[in-house]
């Protein structure tokens, strides 16, 4: 009976080392730290996290396009994070075309899909943006590679608590003024080579592709988790303490 018990509560506490092993996988709750944009001495944005306007509609966001994003509480997954200019959440206010502008969402960013190898959809559907007291949803239309409201997000390596990330995302404006426009989202992008700086045509240069990265902070296993595993372990002692005073 005693080694029934036994087996029954080891048995228990591998479950519960299951369900740690595969949060190894991002996490529904997790945080998305992005990087801060780096500027080249024109003030442009060559490297960090940034997005694009396409204000010129040449189908192209351009390095004098791009404005710097700086992560305040970062893109919290699982949660809607509203905001205006007086009020951050997710980044800092950042100014383009001489107006401030802040992200918000108006509903949570999930995970659609993982493959458990650092591949991962994220739904960006109420990914939204203030600029000069004027609200603009952009969760869908995309232009890029990407489906309309996915963002595409690659870590390092299975997007675990302190996994490295990139994201990739685009959309197009429509409602507002500025309907039509195109938008891309980068958090973190490559840094120019220095051959193409050397050209000297400054602010026209073409944004060679956004390669994102950050870090990802995971919310930690429930306590109550922890909590269990320890009782099925103090259980574990008190059998077979009983099976060796029996014996």
């Amino acid at each position: 009976m005693n080694k029934i018990i036994s087996k029954s509560i080891f048995s228990s506490i591998l479950v519960v080392g299951v369900v740690s092993v595969s949060e190894a996988a991002l996490l529904s709750t997790a945080t998305l730290n992005f990087d801060a944009p780096v500027y080249n001495q024109d003030n442009l944005v060559i490297s960090g996290s940034n997005f694009g306007i396409d204000s010129n509609n040449n189908s192209t966001i351009e390095l004098s396009e791009r404005t710097g994003l700086t992560s305040l509480n970062g893109l919290q997954l699982g949660t809607v994070q509203p905001a205006s200019v007086s009020s951050p959440n997710i980044d800092q206010p950042w100014t383009t075309f001489g107006a401030q502008g802040i992200h918000f969402t108006t509903s949570p960013v999930s995970i659609l899909s993982d493959d458990g190898f650092g591949n991962v959809e994220l739904d960006f559907s109420g990914w939204s943006a203030t600029w000069n007291n004027i609200d603009f949803n952009l969760g869908g239309a995309a232009w890029g590679s990407n489906a309309d409201g996915v963002a595409q997000m690659t870590c390092s390596s299975d997007c675990s608590n302190g996994d490295s990330f990139s994201i990739f995302y685009t959309a197009t404006v429509t409602e507002g003024p500025f309907q039509g426009i195109r938008y891309r989202l980068g958090f973190d992008s490559n840094v120019i080579p220095l051959a193409a700086l050397s050209t000297g045509v400054s602010g026209v240069l073409e944004d060679p592709g956004v390669v994102a990265t950050g870090t990802i902070s995971a919310v930690p296993v429930p306590a109550a988790v922890w909590l269990f595993g320890s009782g099925m372990l103090a259980l574990v002692g008190v059998a077979r303490r009983k099976s060796l005073i029996r014996a």
